[in-house]
């Protein structure tokens, strides 16, 4: 009975001890929990910075987030014609930007417009260039020593990246050491696609920074959040790796290659250049509205402070009655294939989005999909918007 007892005395000491060290583990901040268990210092985590939302809401301080419009004002991407990313880009960025600024909670940058460099990075480049370089050196000493100490496992299941030019590279590790600096909490970087030479993929990707980074937890959370959003109305890329839509990269500097980022990050990859959501004049301007707003959407999501009501601009949309032949391009097409997807008759027979995306561009999957919903109306299969189909849209609330 003495031995019982003596054993029971152990085992409720025990059990005090575990509940202590878990309170204790608890306490601690997350990025402490698990910070043994990476290479790279874990520098943010998605409930860290969603933590700090909520505190911003009580009268703490503001989410930081930095708008980064890909490459530089003037040069760099992908162009088509007389279409240019770097400018599509900005144009993104700042709709985005807009869409952000209505929460009180976030501070929001835009890096640079169409012209030049926020006055900030502008001055930090010019003053900090030496730094930079020290700052880029010692980056690449450490992963060199990690990856041959093999603490680090470097990957080569990646999508291959055009190489930057030396100061294009340097600006970019610039911005992520001067935001690290600033303690920005958020970056996300706009861009568009492109495959040289060819014309045969589309759809859209989120890169996140590679699970080893020490901003790889927040920045998952937060891409997946996004992509979750585009994925309502657009394809994820049908290159191979990227058709993933969320997709790990170790070396694209903005994410913070080499651990160089102590805040989330996620570069966007709207859409390829030449797709006719993008290439065409009158439909692109409500497509990257969407995009800026499907993003807002998604950071809200991530603060579990989801936005009420369409996930679209263009609807509920004034119906202008007539016909709808191939080729017609604007809205009007765009908000009806809106408003089609989201009463489940776009696409029509079977088709998935990647072959008939929402685009604003009408084709046979446009016209198809009018009569599918014509036809479970009782209406006249016509393929047009008539009198009838105009007021079937209306009561079904678009």
């Amino acid at each position: 009975m003495h031995f019982a007892l003596t054993r029971l005395t152990y085992i409720k000491v025990y059990m005090k001890l575990l509940a202590l060290f878990l309170i204790f583990l608890v306490a601690l901040p997350a990025s402490a929990q698990v910070a043994d268990e990476r290479a790279f210092p874990v520098t943010m985590t998605t409930a860290e910075l969603q933590a700090k939302y909520e505190a911003a809401g009580l009268g703490g301080e503001k989410v930081k987030v930095l708008l980064m419009p890909g490459h530089e004002p003037g040069y760099g991407g992908t162009e088509l014609g007389l279409l240019k990313e770097r400018d599509i880009a900005v144009e993104i960025a700042n709709d985005l930007a807009t869409h952000l600024r209505t929460d009180p909670r976030l501070e929001v940058v835009v890096a640079r417009d169409t012209q030049a460099w926020s006055p900030a990075l502008s001055d930090y480049f010019e003053e900090e260039w030496t730094e930079i370089e020290r700052f880029v050196r010692s980056a690449r000493r450490a992963m060199s020593l990690l990856v041959k100490k093999e603490t680090v496992e470097e990957r080569t299941f990646e999508v291959g990246h055009n190489v930057a030019a030396t100061d294009v590279a340097l600006r970019l590790y610039g911005i992520n050491k001067w935001a690290n600096e600033e303690e920005y909490d958020i970056a996300i970087h706009i861009h568009l696609n492109d495959n040289p030479g060819a014309t045969n993929h589309s759809g859209f990707a989120v890169y996140i920074p590679d699970s080893q980074y020490g901003n790889a937890d927040a920045s998952k959370a937060l891409g997946e959040s996004v992509a979750s959003e585009l994925n309502q109305f657009n394809a994820s890329s049908t290159l191979p790796i990227e058709n993933y839509a969320v997709v790990e990269d170790q070396s694209l500097i903005a994410l913070g290659a080499r651990g160089t980022a102590n805040f989330a990050s996620v570069l966007v990859e709207y859409a390829y250049i030449y797709e006719s959501k993008i290439a065409n004049n009158a439909a692109r301007p409500i497509v990257l509205d969407d995009f800026a707003y499907q993003t807002y959407r998604g950071i809200r999501d991530f603060f579990g402070a989801p936005v009420v009501g369409d996930n679209t601009l263009a609807l509920p949309h004034a119906w202008e009655t007539g016909p709808l032949p191939v080729g017609t391009a604007g809205t009007q097409v765009y908000a009806l294939q809106a408003a089609l997807k989201k009463l489940g008759f776009y696409p029509s027979g079977g088709q998935l989005l990647i072959g008939c995306p929402i685009s604003g561009y009408a084709g046979e999957c446009t016209i198809n999909a009018v009569k599918a919903f014509q036809a479970a109306k009782g209406l006249e299969q016509t393929g047009a918007i008539g009198p009838r189909t105009k007021a079937a849209l209306q009561a079904a609330g678009y």
